[in-house]
C-alpha cells in the first residue's frame, strides 16, 4: 500500500513513494494525493541536491488543460540505489523501519 502512518517522517514517505513509482514517475499532485504532502517539487529538488543526481523531467499538461507540471522520474537503477541507501540510512538514525530486502528488489525491478 502507498499510504503510511503519520509517525513516519514526511521525507521518508515521499522518498519511498518516489521509489515505488518506477518508470511511471510521479508528479507534485501525486505526492499530495498519495503521501498527503504539499510542496512535492521541493522533495524532488532536495533529493537531487542531497544525492547529486538529476531526475528526468517531462512536461505534462494539467487535466483541466490549463498549464502544465513536471512528471519526475529516477534516471537509472544507480540513482534508485542511492535513494534506497539514503532512505535506509535515515530510517536507522530516526529508528523507524526502512526498506526490506524484498522492498529493494521490488523497487529495482521497476527501474529501466
Amino acid at each position: 500500500s502507498l499510504h503510511f502512518p503519520q509517525r513516519i517522517p514526511k521525507k521518508h514517505r515521499a522518498r519511498v513513494y518516489m521509489l515505488r513509482t518506477g518508470v511511471e514517475g510521479w508528479t507534485e499532485n501525486d505526492i499530495l494525493k498519495y503521501c498527503r504532502l504539499s510542496s512535492g517539487r521541493n522533495y524532488a529538488t532536495e533529493l537531487e541536491r542531497e544525492l547529486n543526481i538529476t531526475l528526468e523531467r517531462q512536461d505534462e499538461k494539467n487535466p483541466d488543460g490549463i498549464g502544465a507540471h513536471y512528471r519526475y522520474r529516477l534516471a537509472s537503477r544507480g540513482d534508485a540505489l542511492r535513494v534506497i541507501k539514503l532512505v535506509n540510512h535515515n530510517a536507522a538514525i530516526n529508528q523507524h523501519s526502512g526498506l526490506s530486502q524484498q522492498d529493494i528488489t521490488d523497487i529495482l525491478n521497476l527501474c529501466q
